[in-house]
């Protein structure tokens, strides 16, 4: 039963395996999912959640009601580069720490300094000053930037 529900994960995004065609085809197969609703499907990529995506998708400029099948290449490339290096960087500031999270060492994570929108609802963007738009999307708490991530239509 384990080895069956860890068969049905998508790939792990620090892999040596994961390409942009992985993510291209993950993208391919939910066309008019809203792209944070795809990042979230654990069946496309495995182990990215809500702080991760809400981070990757403003590191690109992606907003995150956004269809995937809108992406072009050049903005799935930078989306497959952002979720990449925000995760390379959560690791090597050992996670994120809001209340009670601790690394396998007991130490906590120092990500949370670094966040650039994610649970920083109705502050100012760092990037470009407007007020960081906080929603629902995917059934989760959003933050996005409503200048640096522009909204479809």
């Amino acid at each position: 039963e384990l080895q069956s529900g860890l068969a049905a994960l998508g790939p792990e995004p620090l892999s040596d395996n994961w390409s942009i065609d992985q993510l291209t085809a993950g993208l391919a197969r939910h066309p008019k999912s809203n792209i944070k609703n795809v990042l979230l499907n654990q069946h496309v990529v495995a182990g990215l959640g809500n702080i991760y995506v809400d981070e990757a998708l403003f590191r690109s400029g992606i907003s995150p009601i956004r269809s995937a099948a809108s992406l072009n290449q050049a903005e799935t490339k930078e989306l497959y580069d952002s979720i990449r290096s925000i995760l390379e960087a959560a690791i090597g500031h050992r996670g994120t720490s809001f209340r009670d999270y601790v690394d396998g060492l007991n130490t906590k994570g120092h990500f949370q300094y670094e966040l650039k929108v994610y649970s920083r609802g109705g502050l100012d963007c760092p990037v470009c000053g407007q007020t960081i738009l906080k929603r629902r999307v995917a059934g989760r708490g959003t933050c996005s930037c409503p200048q640096c991530q522009l909204d479809p239509g």
